[in-house]
C-alpha cells in the first residue's frame, strides 16, 4: 500500500532567507517528518571518484534559457517512511529518461533495488553505487509487476527486466585525474536536461528550511556542506534567469557557472504530491556568495540507455 505523507495545519509563514536575502517562499509545519535516506560511506565516496564521468563545460552546443521536463519524466511518487530516497531517485531518473525519449516502460519497480541492491541497506538508506544494479550482467531495471512498493525491507523477488541496455556517467569534470574530480557545474546538468531532455539523479541537503518547503523560489539556503547531504532527488529542470545572451541561450563562466545567486533548478522530490508545490520545489542554484544552495547537485548521475 502506497503510503502518502501527512499533511499538518496549513500552519503558512515565511522563513528567514540566507544572509540578508528575503525570502521567496513560503513554508509549512508539516505532520509527519518526511524519511530521506542517503547513506554516505566510503564505499559510495569512492564510487562517486571512480565512477564514469562526464562533463559537458567545453562543449558549444547552445544550451537553453530555460527547460522543464515537468509531466514528461514520470509522475512525483511518496517513499513513505522508508529511507528509499536512493531508491527513488535512481529509478525515477530512468523511467523518466525513457519517457523523454519516446519509450516510456510503464512504472518500473521500487521493491527492487529497494530489496535486490544488496550492497546498500534498504530502508536504512543507500546512494549512487545501487545504479550498478541496472547494469548487465549485475541486473536490469524492473517492471513495476512484482507488487505494488511496500516500504519496508523485503526478499528480492524477480522481475521482468525492461529489454533495454544501461550505462551510467557522473557529472563533473576529472580534469584527466580521477583523484582531482570535481562537483558537476551547472552547465553540465543544464546541458543533460535542455539538450539531451534527460532529467538528472542529485544529492542533496534537506533540511529543516527545505522540507518546510511549500511554494515561491527557494532561497532559505544553508552553508554548503558535505556533511550534511542526507537525501536523493530528481532535477528535471533549469532556469539560467538573467544570464542569457541575445539568443536566448544560457551564457556560463569559464567552469560552467553562473554568476553569483542566478539561477534556479526544478526539483523533484519523492515525498508524495503533498509536499511542496505538489511534490516539487523551485530552488536557487547558489547563494549570493556562490555557495551551492543546501549542497545541491553536489553530486550528479544521469543515464544513457539504448
Amino acid at each position: 500500500m502506497r503510503i502518502s505523507g501527512l499533511i499538518g495545519l496549513a500552519l503558512i509563514y515565511s522563513v528567514t532567507a540566507a544572509a540578508s536575502e528575503a525570502p521567496t517562499y513560503r513554508a509549512q509545519s508539516y505532520a509527519v517528518k518526511h524519511a530521506k535516506g542517503l547513506k554516505r560511506t566510503e564505499k559510495s565516496k569512492q564510487f562517486l571518484v571512480q565512477a564514469p564521468r562526464r562533463s559537458y563545460i567545453k562543449d558549444a552546443t547552445p544550451i537553453p534559457a530555460a527547460t522543464s521536463l515537468r509531466t514528461y519524466a514520470g509522475p512525483v511518487e511518496d517513499q513513505g517512511q522508508c529511507g528509499s530516497c536512493w531508491d527513488f531517485s535512481l529509478t525515477e531518473v530512468l523511467r523518466g529518461t525513457l519517457m523523454t525519449a519516446g519509450k516510456d516502460p510503464g512504472r518500473l519497480s521500487f521493491n527492487y533495488l529497494l530489496n535486490c541492491a544488496k550492497t546498500m541497506q534498504g530502508c536504512n538508506g543507500g546512494d549512487f553505487p545501487a545504479a550498478d544494479y541496472f547494469i548487465n550482467p549485475q541486473g536490469a531495471p524492473a517492471y513495476g509487476t512484482d507488487g505494488v512498493y511496500t516500504a519496508t525491507d523485503g526478499k528480492c523477488q524477480s522481475a521482468p527486466a525492461v529489454a533495454s541496455t544501461v550505462s551510467y556517467s557522473i557529472l563533473g569534470d576529472d580534469f584527466g585525474t580521477v583523484p582531482n574530480a570535481v562537483a558537476p557545474s551547472f552547465k553540465d546538468i543544464a546541458y543533460v536536461v535542455g539538450v539531451l531532455h534527460q532529467p538528472v539523479s542529485i544529492d542533496i541537503a534537506a533540511d529543516d528550511n527545505f522540507a518546510s518547503y511549500v511554494s515561491g523560489v527557494y532561497n532559505g539556503c544553508s552553508s554548503e556542506d558535505p556533511d550534511t547531504i542526507d537525501h536523493m532527488v530528481v532535477i528535471e529542470g533549469y532556469d539560467c534567469e538573467s544570464a542569457v545572451d541575445a539568443d536566448g541561450n544560457c551564457t556560463f563562466d569559464a567552469k560552467g557557472g553562473l554568476p553569483n545567486g542566478v539561477g534556479t533548478w526544478l526539483v523533484k522530490n519523492s515525498w508524495g504530491e503533498s509536499w511542496g508545490d505538489n511534490g516539487y520545489i523551485t530552488m536557487k542554484a547558489t547563494d549570493s556568495k556562490g555557495l551551492k544552495c543546501n549542497s545541491v547537485a553536489t553530486d550528479a548521475l544521469f543515464y544513457t540507455v539504448q
